[in-house]
């Protein structure tokens, strides 16, 4: 019998990436800027929204990102600047995180243009977070999760398709796919692709999840956000709301407070197969996409 009830998981709340600035006392374009960087913050912002609330929530360990193009979208007749594009996805800059004192650049060449900029664009390739697992037989480990937003099955002949995911080790080596064939009893990771998304892992029957069909999507998702999605490279857009001051550095802040939630049936505080028996009501689980400030220091 297979694990049907995990296959066809409910993901309500999904959102493209959601923006919280302050209400622009000068909405006036940004006109010089020497760096723009990233930074990932862990712990909740002043005002946050409530997604699934009766879910157990986790906030990631570590976190990371992968992208292929940022571009500063110019106005009045300044163009638009990338700060880099990368000529494919498996070449995507990287940038991992383990506090909130941690910024990465995103400039990777020349300087910026002085000029008029009022947003910026971001190309996400995938996103990776470290949360803990439950097992059977191994107890609780971390494990590194990446979620692909992309699909570069399409754009590149590889192997992943937008909302796979998969566990990474310490060396960054992928391990297989996850949420799919074979998570009893220990949440192992299936390879290949095939073998992880088709029932028995037969080749042939696709699973079904959240009305998507496992062929061309992975588990993460449900069709509302992938029929919204940009694809196949995904993006997401942020306008310069905030109140700006003399700094010359721009600064994308990604809040990932409590963005892993899920029902935590036995009560263990982690997520694993005891959560995800066979059952008449699917095991619901979300992982909420970061929530995105542009600021200036």
């Amino acid at each position: 019998m297979y694990f049907k009830s995990f296959f066809i998981l409910i993901l309500t709340g999904i959102v493209i990436f959601s923006y919280s600035c302050k209400k622009p006392v000068n909405p006036a374009p940004v006109t010089k800027l020497s760096d723009v960087k990233v930074k990932v913050t862990f712990t909740p912002q002043k005002t946050s929204r409530a997604i699934l609330t009766a879910m157990t929530k986790q906030t990631p360990d570590e976190y990371g990102i992968a992208l292929k193009k940022v571009v500063l979208i110019g106005k009045n007749g300044t163009p638009d600047f990338p700060l880099f594009n990368q000529n494919n996805l498996s070449s995507s800059y990287t940038f991992d995180f383990k506090d909130k004192n941690t910024l990465h650049s995103l400039l990777k060449g020349a300087s910026i243009p002085n000029g008029e900029y009022q947003s910026i664009k971001i190309f996400i390739y995938y996103l990776q977070m470290k949360i803990p697992i439950s097992t059977t037989n191994r107890g609780v480990g971390k494990r590194n999760i990446r979620i692909y937003l992309s699909d570069d099955a399409e754009t590149e002949n590889g192997q992943h398709q937008p909302g796979d995911m998969t566990q990474i080790n310490s060396t960054g080596t992928e391990l297989g796919w996850m949420l799919g064939e074979g998570q009893l009893p220990d949440m192992d990771p299936i390879k290949p692709r095939i073998n992880a998304y088709t029932y028995g892992g037969n080749g042939v029957s696709w699973y079904n999840f959240a009305g998507k069909s496992g062929k061309d999507f992975g588990p993460f998702g449900d069709t509302a956000f992938f029929n919204h999605a940009p694809h196949p490279v995904f993006y997401t857009k942020a306008d310069f709301n905030f109140v700006q001051n003399s700094g010359t550095t721009l600064v994308v802040d990604l809040n990932i407070n409590n963005c892993w939630q899920f029902e935590d049936r036995n009560g263990d505080g982690n997520f694993g197969p005891q959560d995800i028996g066979d059952t008449v009501n699917p095991t619901k689980w979300h992982m909420e996409l970061p929530k995105l400030t542009v600021g200036q220091q």
